[in-house]
């Protein structure tokens, strides 16, 4: 029931930080304006602001987050680590890395009759499926601190190569390239909306699965297997649907920093459960993307969504490191 409770709670917060988003901007509209121009009303620029500009960019910012909280809350209970989320894990970076690399360095003339998403999608889930296998090369599954470890050090490795294409690169590519870097869902429109949906479709139905075996997964791998559980085909298919979740949202609208690792954690938190429930992080995801949107969009400045993110996510992930490390629960859920 508390989850459930939960993820209603988190659902009218994205509700409300969703009509606040379609109102705000350069051309202010309070929610009664936006309700009459969703219902068929309202001045003509007023309809061309929502539904040409705004309302794809609040759709997308929703789906984002719910995307991110959904693969955070599988690696996490995957690795038994709260830690374990895509970004800290360097999957995100290495999505990041091929993309860029894709932007700055020349294309195959063939290439450019494929549109940008699309091509965008292949290389970042090519990136994404390559630092999984460096991981489980590296840290396999068996203890979650090394995982972690492993981890950060495959993100720094991502970074650094992100910022060496960069320096490499012509000015004007770089400029595509550090604008996409950023993470914003103000450059998406509306023809993006369908390719995403369908990007992420099979990957989110791929991991809801074996969602089932999610809270006996948590325990070590002998108690799951006697209790039986296929760890390791568990494993393998959580890891391949939070990869390709990740991969479609970095092509999309950039790496995103921290809601992977925050969500889940959220979620955990308010529903007070063992390990994060998978609806209820998706949930979480959506409420504090959309209200980290709410706050860049009433910033003096123009600031991307994944800059509010960092901002937030920097002191929450020390955060959560000190407490883990005080309750001794930095190598698991309690494992």
């Amino acid at each position: 029931m508390r989850v459930a409770l939960s993820t209603l709670g988190f659902i009218v917060l994205t509700g409300v930080c969703y009509c606040i988003l379609l109102g705000q901007g350069a051309v202010k509209l309070n929610p009664v304006e936006v309700l009459d121009v969703l219902t068929g009303g309202g001045t003509h620029q007023a309809v061309n602001v929502v539904w040409d500009l705004r309302l794809p960019m609040a759709i997308a910012t929703v789906f984002v987050g719910a995307a991110l909280g959904l693969a955070g809350s599988w690696t996490q209970t995957m690795a038994r680590n709260p830690l374990a989320s895509p970004d800290i894990l360097g999957v995100s970076g290495g999505a990041a890395v091929l993309v860029v690399a894709g932007t700055v360095l020349s294309r195959p003339a063939w290439s450019e009759e494929i549109p940008t998403f699309w091509w965008r999608a292949g290389l970042a889930l090519i990136g994404a499926l390559l630092i999984v296998m460096l991981l489980m090369l590296l840290g396999g599954f068996g203890t979650s601190q090394r995982v972690v470890i492993v981890g950060l050090a495959l993100s720094f490795l991502t970074q650094s190569l992100v910022q060496y294409l960069m320096l490499k690169a012509e000015l004007t590519r770089a400029a595509d390239a550090q604008t996409w870097l950023a993470g914003s869902t103000g450059f998406v429109r509306s023809e993006a909306l369908m390719p995403m949906a369908v990007g992420l479709a099979p990957f989110v139905l791929l991991g809801f699965l074996v969602t089932r075996d999610l809270p006996l997964l948590a325990h070590d791998d002998a108690t799951a297997s006697t209790l039986g559980v296929p760890v390791p085909k568990v494993r393998t298919v959580l890891l391949i649907a939070a990869t390709g979740v990740v991969a479609v949202v970095v092509s999309l609208v950039g790496p995103i920093g921290f809601v992977a690792l925050l969500a889940p954690q959220v979620a955990k938190l308010v529903a007070d459960t063992p390990t994060p429930h998978p609806v209820c992080s998706a949930a979480a995801g959506a409420a504090l993307m959309t209200t980290c949107a709410v706050v860049a969009g009433t910033l003096p400045f123009t600031a991307p969504v994944g800059l509010v993110t960092a901002i937030i996510g920097g002191p929450a992930l020390v955060w959560l490191v000190w407490v883990a490390a005080r309750r001794g629960t930095l190598k698991g859920f309690n494992a």
